[in-house]
């Protein structure tokens, strides 16, 4: 396992690599301390495996840094870390293609379990974001207890098809479409269609919101 983790203060990034080596002996961590660095990281091991990245760096600005690495290494995955937890900033830092989000905060055994749920090809979401429905809905732009996506009023849980369900699973692990499509042993556009009636069916515009509303639903999705 190679991981890069990008903090500027080092006792988050010793603490980091004594929690990664904990869950792999033999893994690799190699640590940057601003944006530039990130970049660095980057061209210097296309085959990482995890980056752990702090929003709030040198040289960055807001989700800036994110999006310039994600458009720089679109297969990585990236767990970001802050100390700022307000549900805004969560759902933009996973809209933006981040495989998780984890507050600085968090205990050290939820971080391993968080680590190895996005290395397994899963999409970390707090589950503060959902804990609190009336709180939470308002600033993600979630429906309240009882109303789905579009704040139409919902009596019984969102039923999906056997395969959608199915759809439902793999997005929920980060698996491309391509790859679902080979898994289901189904066309790339069946596929598609059964994304877009599940994005239609919790009123969603995208994998995330389809997520949040499907674990709102009591759908088992990580």
């Amino acid at each position: 396992m190679k991981v890069l983790v990008v903090d500027d203060h080092s006792l988050i990034t010793d603490a980091l690599r004594i929690l990664l080596l904990d869950i792999d002996p033999t893994a690799a961590v190699h640590t940057a301390a601003d944006a530039a660095g990130a970049a660095r990281l980057i061209d210097q091991h296309p085959d990482a495996d995890l980056m752990l990245l702090d929003l709030t760096l040198p040289g960055a600005l807001g989700t800036s840094l994110l999006e310039a690495l994600v458009a720089r290494a679109p297969d990585l995955k990236v767990l970001v870390l802050s100390g700022v937890q307000d549900q805004r900033s969560v759902m933009r830092v996973l809209q933006l293609g981040a495989a998780g989000f984890v507050p600085k905060s968090m205990a050290s055994e939820t971080l391993v379990s968080a680590i190895r749920f996005v290395l397994s090809g899963g999409v970390y979401i707090p589950a503060n974001l959902l804990d609190d429905a009336t709180r939470g809905a308002g600033m993600l732009g979630l429906p309240e207890r009882g109303r789905d996506m579009l704040g139409r009023p919902t009596t019984n849980r969102v039923q999906l098809t056997e395969r959608q369900e199915q759809v439902l699973q793999l997005l929920a692990r980060g698996v491309p479409i391509k790859v679902i499509c080979r898994e289901l042993g189904l066309s790339e556009g069946t596929v598609k269609t059964h994304v877009t009636a599940i994005y239609r069916t919790f009123g969603a515009s995208n994998r995330t919101e389809a997520l949040l509303a499907a674990r709102r639903q009591g759908y088992e999705v990580g």
